[in-house]
């Protein structure tokens, strides 16, 4: 049997049986479980074998029709709505949803058993699989050591063991090219099974390999950042970015060639990556990621480390898809309730501080219970849906996050309303002098002056004028010409102010900066600052803290401009 991932809202998967496809599995969000949704095939064998939930119709089957209960003769009694049934009324098979009534809606309506008069499901092993593909893996193993060969000149090669399926492969790969080193990075945050993993490997390839920790640096962001989320990535330059690239610095001097298990068809952005592309991770120029594995799906990568022996990290026969840290808000809400089941202890922890985060910010429960943490300024349509059927008001939830970083408030001004933004930060005080400095960073150096009491910056172009103070207190005064830009020029007043307010020490934006003009964490050197905004976009307070009262500044001027159009 293959489960081969489909496009859904949450988590589903194609169902192959001996080469039928025979359905769909798919995670219902609002119930919380998973669900079979037959197809052709498989409502045929369920209904003639009995092997789920069946009716026999005493009417015919149309799509989209209601069969009430009493059109039914049920062979095996429902359990709960929601769940798919399989229809026969003599002459056509179909797959129907029961309602609440005990009625059911017809979805697909399927003529006969056509194409499956001779089909017999395959009692082939994993093993067999292996050997009627020996010479493909032999091939695709040959094709990557060749290419991975001809770019060790590149920098110093390390491997990226990472204790899951693609790193492994990745790793073994390296290895046949003649690479000895590798280094695994423990974020804090993984399972048990997948840093064990990665230890294993290395010794089964004999590798020597290097650890490198983040410590307890993700539970100390949390109390500056808030929980991560899909569209709040601050975790992985805190957690990963920083420490991993003051790990390798000590271990490479040159230039570096990191081995990963990339593989292009995980998203579109690793396909557009490439197989040889600049590094993401150390910020330093030169250093390269190398993908040897960059063409070959899933099911290659399975089937090699079966034929090559080599160690398997046991969470994916948990039935888990990814084995990275162990509270990605990347992971889906059928992955949260397998780390729910699996690793109590772990979930405990982090479900208890997700319950103390949604008490400061007015949050209800199903916030939590329902993974809707893992969205900070937007939700996408299909879970503002469900927000709706939990009977609650998605844009109030991302508000009531928002504002414990920002508050907004709008006051009449000389020249059109002030905005007044409070950014909540850790420190009480700011520098000025150290605000103006830092304003090299964004370009914005040449159109501020440091007044008594505040910095005074001014768009003229835009018709603002932004005015900080010691407190963090920031104000926009005037309409802004073109409303759409107000963001972008509030990010630029906004985020060294973040840097200096709410710096964890992370120092990427020094290891980021490309001219040696950030000597410290949020300390420049302007004669050196070409303002590239490099150390803005890497530093997780300057590019995402920021963000929060952007948002609400871009809001309130959007409001004003489609009530003055009204």
């Amino acid at each position: 049997m293959l489960l081969n991932r489909v496009q859904a809202i949450d988590a589903a998967d194609e169902v192959i049986v001996g080469g039928l496809t025979v359905g769909v599995r798919m995670f219902d969000l609002l119930r919380k479980r998973w669900v079979f949704k037959p197809d052709y095939a498989g409502a045929v064998l369920v209904y003639e074998e009995g092997l789920g939930p069946r009716a026999r119709s005493r009417v015919p089957l149309k799509p989209g029709a209601v069969v009430e209960r009493s059109d039914l003769r049920l062979f095996e009694e429902p359990r709960e709505p929601g769940l798919f049934l399989v229809l026969f009324d003599g002459r056509r098979y179909g797959v129907g949803k029961l309602l609440d009534s005990g009625a059911v809606r017809v979805q697909k309506v399927f003529e006969g058993r056509w194409g499956l008069g001779s089909w017999e499901p395959s009692r082939a092993s994993i093993d067999d699989v292996v050997r009627v593909n020996e010479e493909h893996l032999e091939a695709i193993e040959r094709e990557a050591v060749g290419w991975l060969r001809g770019v060790l000149d590149r920098g110093e090669p390390m491997v990226a063991l990472s204790g899951g399926k693609d790193s492994t492969v990745a790793a073994a790969i390296a290895v046949e090219a003649g690479v000895s080193r590798g280094y695994f990075f423990d974020t804090g945050i993984e399972f048990p099974e997948t840093i064990d993993t990665a230890r294993r490997v290395a010794d089964a390839l004999g590798l020597e390999l290097h650890e490198i920790s983040a410590g307890d640096a993700f539970w100390r962001a949390l109390e500056v950042f808030g929980p991560p989320a899909r569209d709040y990535r601050w975790c992985c330059k805190v957690v990963k970015f920083g420490p991993l690239e003051r790990g390798l610095r000590r271990l490479v001097k040159g230039r570096l060639l990191t081995i990963t298990g990339q593989r292009a068809f995980e998203s579109t952005a690793r396909a557009q990556a490439g197989r040889l592309a600049p590094s993401a991770t150390t910020g330093r120029h030169g250093d390269l990621v190398a993908a040897p594995i960059q063409y070959w799906n899933s099911l290659e990568v399975h089937l090699y480390i079966r034929w090559r022996g080599l160690p398997l990290n046991p969470l994916y026969e948990m039935g888990y898809e990814r084995v990275g840290c162990y509270l990605c808000p990347a992971s889906r809400l059928a992955e949260i309730e397998a780390v729910r089941g699996t690793h109590p202890r772990l979930w405990r922890r982090w479900e208890s501080w997700l319950y103390r985060f949604a008490r400061r910010a007015g949050l209800p429960r199903e916030w939590v219970e329902y993974g809707l943490w893992r969205w900070r300024f937007s939700y996408p349509a299909e879970i503002e849906a469900l927000v709706r059927r939990l009977g609650l008001n998605p844009r109030d939830l991302i508000r009531r996050s928002m504002l414990l970083y920002a508050t907004l408030s709008i006051e009449p001004g000389a020249s059109g309303v002030v905005r007044v933004v409070q950014p909540r930060t850790r420190l009480d005080r700011v520098s000025l002098e150290e605000y103006e400095k830092l304003l090299s960073v964004t370009g914005l150096r040449g159109r501020a002056s440091l007044e008594a009491g505040y910095v005074r910056i001014r768009d003229d172009d835009l018709r603002v004028e932004a005015r900080v103070y010691s407190d963090g207190r920031v104000e926009v005064e005037g309409e802004p010409r073109d409303p759409r830009r107000l963001g972008a020029f509030a990010r630029r007043v906004l985020a060294p102010l973040y840097m200096i307010g709410a710096c964890g020490g992370c120092a990427v934006c020094v290891s980021a900066c490309p001219t040696g003009a950030m000597v410290a964490p949020h300390t420049v050197d302007p004669e050196r600052c070409t303002s590239c905004m490099r150390c803005v976009h890497v530093c997780p307070a300057g590019s995402k803290l920021a963000t929060h009262a952007v948002r609400l500044l871009e809001e309130s001027a959007a409001g004003r401009t489609r009530r003055s159009r009204r």
